[in-house]
């Protein structure tokens, strides 16, 4: 599941049936299939949240945003994702990327849960076979995060399983400014939504302005 959300990025693939779309709003289309993959890793240890609950997070912290700020900024995540990918070349696991990024402003060592890092570096962190290793840039909605866990500490409840985790930012805005511009940005495209599925409108952000129901 991880490795098909890895690759998928760049992939061409065919534009989902109308009855897919999850979501239309300022132009940009969300399918369900979109979100799945975030949807099954949340199930793997939160088998008792609903799966509305799920996609509105899911939509809210991670795609959402990602897919503002990919159309808004363009240039500087490319030039983010060009430092990531040269930290990538001369780390190839988790003790050489502890070494090689000593000197970066946006690095963090510490343990943490499933729910703390941004979802597509939770993914990774806890994959047990990926452990030791170095990930690829893993796109978030403020830029790219390179990532390594040292040790997977697992407990009885799969949500109390934590990792010590080194997670290396690449971001095109620092917190503030980030907070600053999404918040502007939600408020700019609140009232733009031309389409939600009819068995999803529960699952939609609040602060979404959904269309009337016919």
């Amino acid at each position: 599941m991880l490795a098909a959300l890895l690759a998928c990025g760049g992939c061409g693939e065919e534009a989902p049936a109308a009855t897919d779309w999850l979501l239309v709003v300022d132009g940009l289309e969300i399918s369900l299939a979109e979100v799945e993959p975030y949807v099954a890793f949340l199930d793997g240890f939160l088998p008792e949240g609903g799966r509305k609950a799920k996609i509105l997070r899911i939509l809210d912290e991670h795609v959402l945003p990602l897919r503002l700020a990919q159309r808004a900024f363009p240039e500087q995540r490319q030039q983010q994702l060009t430092r990531a990918r040269g930290l990538c070349e001369v780390a190839t696991n988790a003790v050489e990327l502890d070494d090689q990024s000593r000197l970066l402003q946006e690095r963090t060592r510490r343990n943490v849960s499933r729910l703390q890092p941004r979802l597509p570096v939770a993914m990774f962190l806890f994959e047990p076979l990926r452990t030791g290793s170095v990930s690829p840039p893993l796109e978030v909605p403020s830029g790219y995060v390179v990532a390594a866990a040292f040790d997977l500490f697992e407990s009885a409840l799969m949500i109390d399983d934590y990792v010590d985790a080194l997670q290396v930012g690449f971001m095109t805005h620092d917190a503030e400014n980030w907070g600053v511009w999404l918040a502007k940005e939600k408020q700019r495209v609140a009232t733009l939504v031309t389409y939600v599925h009819p068995d999803y409108r529960e699952a939609m952000p609040p602060w979404l302005q959904l269309p009337k129901l016919p």
